[in-house]
């Protein structure tokens, strides 16, 4: 089924041709297969989930992607030889390394740059490809922005643990396997998105220690 996801903080709202599941509060998508940011944002305010239905939820994204400033991003799962991921303690809760990918850059190196400034680890990219790509739609001084952030896997290839604290991250630290679980529950939606789907389909990539 096609879908896109966006997420309002821990708010979710799903484009897609049916409701995901009964708890989900629904907006039609009118004759033009448009949603107005507007209307979406006063039902963000009541509801948790939320699906927006539509014949073409290809076409209804890029619609509504249109009332925003589009801005890119992309961060990195990063797991030492033990298979422990690096997480960073930003605004009280947990989260993974990324920031702004930089006019130049590449998606891969921009969270290559963003991991290494955030938490002092150099990471290694072991995957061609892109876990995923999430959506997160927030209000910076009256400006409505919409971030795409590209998700990239890597392994440790040295550095120190140093968290960036000029950007507000409190604390770096590896969380071990056993710890993921607890660590995720003070995290984000988004976060908890992107380690599903690494958890998911972490057997296509060889070599890499299981989490």
């Amino acid at each position: 089924m096609e879908s896109y996801v966006i997420y309002f903080g821990d708010r979710e709202v799903v484009i897609t041709t049916e409701p995901p599941a009964p708890y989900y509060a629904t907006i039609e998508a009118d004759t033009t297969l448009s949603v107005s940011r507007a209307k979406l944002i006063k039902k963000v305010e009541t509801d948790k989930f939320i699906a927006i239905i539509s014949s073409s939820p290809a076409i209804t994204f890029a619609m509504l992607s249109l009332e925003f400033k589009v801005v890119r991003a992309a961060g990195g799962v990063v797991l030492n030889d033990e298979g422990a991921v690096l997480m960073i303690r930003l605004r009280q809760r947990w989260d993974l390394p990324k920031g702004h990918i930089e006019a130049g850059e590449s998606s891969a190196e921009a969270a290559l740059r963003e991991v290494e400034e955030e938490t002092g680890v150099c990471g290694e990219i072991v995957d061609p490809r892109p876990i995923m790509t999430t959506w997160h739609a927030y209000d910076i001084y009256g400006e409505w922005e919409l971030k795409s952030t590209d998700w990239w896997v890597m392994r440790s290839a040295g550095g120190k643990l140093q968290p960036q604290h000029d950007e507000g991250i409190k604390e770096v630290v590896w969380c071990s396997p056993e710890q993921l679980d607890e660590y995720l529950k003070s995290s984000y939606a988004t976060i908890n998105s992107v380690m599903e789907r690494y958890l998911s389909e972490e057997s296509r990539r060889p070599g890499l220690p299981r989490c």
